[in-house]
């Protein structure tokens, strides 16, 4: 069920180093424009996502091979790498930083540009840092839950440290229509691991509520995931699916 309510989030689809963030605040984060946000939510869901990016999608998983896929899919998050090793030495996580030093540049090269995941093979795995973590290190709260057209849900400190990320090598050199041509080959790819998983979001009793909770803890674990303090994350996980299990069944008796 968690990693249904992870995936469910996509389906409409900035000290050198401070204290790690209070593991409450990543929980929290409000929707003081939620009128607004609904009618977004549901021009994403209902109009984008039923006549665009589903049958856009079906085409794309129909036509081209899996193993096409994953090498693309390669391809677009090696161009992440560069970001990540600026993350992690702003933090001073220098291993890490190596890390994904080495994978850019195994994977650059003889992976044939990132389609081959060649350090991966080798065991370095990839390990993805955004600003946006980084900021969260830094205690910035999340601010104001978005519905963003098109892109689906942000909080505030997540489309600021996209901003951010952008300004890094290689994406500054790229034009508007390259970095639209590689957003839309990564939300494909992540359109087509919810084909199928529909039922769980209609089912629903409010599916915007349902999609903002899922980002939310979605959000909190790819933080806590990269913190020793991961086993604090999935304990408190735990607690807040039985009070929301509880609650639900107070509505049904």
């Amino acid at each position: 069920m968690l990693k249904h309510l992870f995936i469910l989030l996509f389906m409409v689809a900035p000290p050198v180093l401070a204290m790690e963030g209070d593991s409450d605040s990543q929980y929290l984060m409000s929707d003081p424009f939620e009128p607004v946000n609904r009618v977004i939510w549901d021009f994403n869901y209902n109009a984008l996502d039923a006549y665009i990016y589903r049958p856009v999608t079906e085409t794309y998983v129909d036509w081209l091979p899996l193993g096409g896929r994953e090498a693309i899919n390669n391809f677009v998050l090696n161009l992440d790498e560069p970001s990540t090793i600026i993350n992690n030495l702003v933090q001073l996580e220098f291993t890490h930083a190596a890390n994904a030093l080495v994978r850019f540049t195994v994977n650059s090269t003889f992976g044939l540009l990132g389609f081959f995941d060649l350090a991966g093979y080798e065991g370095v795995e990839r390990r993805r840092e955004t600003f946006s973590n980084v900021l969260g290190r830094w205690s910035v709260p999340n601010g104001p839950y978005l519905m963003m057209p098109v892109i689906g849900p942000r909080s505030t400190r997540k489309l600021v440290g996209n901003i951010v990320d952008s300004l890094y090598f290689p994406s500054t050199y790229f034009t508007f229509w390259q970095s639209a041509a590689l957003w839309g080959l990564d939300g494909i790819e992540v359109r087509a691991s919810l084909l199928g998983q529909e039922a769980l979001l209609e089912q629903s009793l409010d599916p915007y509520q349902f999609t903002k909770e899922a980002y939310i803890q979605y959000e909190a674990f790819k933080f806590h995931s990269k913190n020793e303090d991961m086993n604090m994350f999935i304990q408190q996980k735990s607690e807040h699916q039985q009070q929301d299990l509880d609650e639900f069944m107070d509505e049904i008796d």
